[in-house]
């Protein structure tokens, strides 16, 4: 009877995760989410649809709960073959995005939080590439990542050695510019973010070569 009723408990989350799955192909990930959440329910073994909950939680931009699932999925990672390798590896990934999502949050509403949330985006996007060697993307984020922590403590080193009153005029365009990076991603849209990158640089660049004399 109970090895039944373990069927019929696997059965229901399938169901439910094939109703989330035809939602989040729509975009409706607020309904995915739900269908996700009840397919959990009915089988809390389910990582796939633990997987896809948090996938569906980052599509819809609620960053603090995809990374709340990610790391429950991470959790019971298994590595038994090289299909759940690649699994863990894009989870490590996806993770990786979230932190980074969530820096360029915090980076915009001027927290100090922002650079701790680029080194664990760092760290999952290692650990990501451990796993798949070759994923382009994995190494794109993380010199992105590498690239803007150093950026990072090279603005807060410049700020330190500058007068406390003295006005700092590039402050919003920085915060454009975060803003962009961060919509950039969401969108997976990897051209975009090269040109801000470069644009960033050709602007650290100016500043540079425009100092007071």
């Amino acid at each position: 009877m109970i090895t039944c009723l373990g069927f019929i408990s696997c059965d229901k989350a399938k169901q439910y995760t094939r109703k989330a799955n035809r939602k989040y192909n729509k975009k409706e990930y607020s309904s995915a989410t739900k269908y996700y959440q009840k397919a959990i329910k009915s089988d809390s073994t389910y990582n796939v649809a633990q997987y896809n909950l948090a996938n569906s939680s980052y599509k819809g931009k609620d960053y603090v709960k995809s990374l709340k699932f990610y790391n429950k999925y991470l959790e019971k990672k298994t590595g038994k073959t090289k299909e759940d390798s690649l699994n863990t590896a894009n989870a490590y990934y996806n993770r990786g995005n979230t932190y980074f999502s969530l820096s360029q949050s915090a980076s915009i509403k001027g927290s100090d939080k922002s650079s701790k949330l680029l080194q664990a985006a760092v760290k999952d996007y290692k650990n990501s590439l451990i796993l798949n060697p070759k994923d382009k993307d994995s190494k794109y984020n993380l010199a992105l990542c590498l690239w803007l922590l150093k950026n990072n403590n090279n603005s807060r080193s410049q700020q330190q050695n500058q007068p406390q009153n003295q006005p700092q005029p590039q402050q919003n365009q920085n915060q454009q510019q975060t803003q962009r990076m961060l919509d950039a991603l969401n969108n997976n849209e990897k051209k975009t973010l090269r040109k801000v990158k470069e644009q960033k640089d050709k602007q650290n660049q100016r500043q540079t070569n425009d100092k007071d004399w």
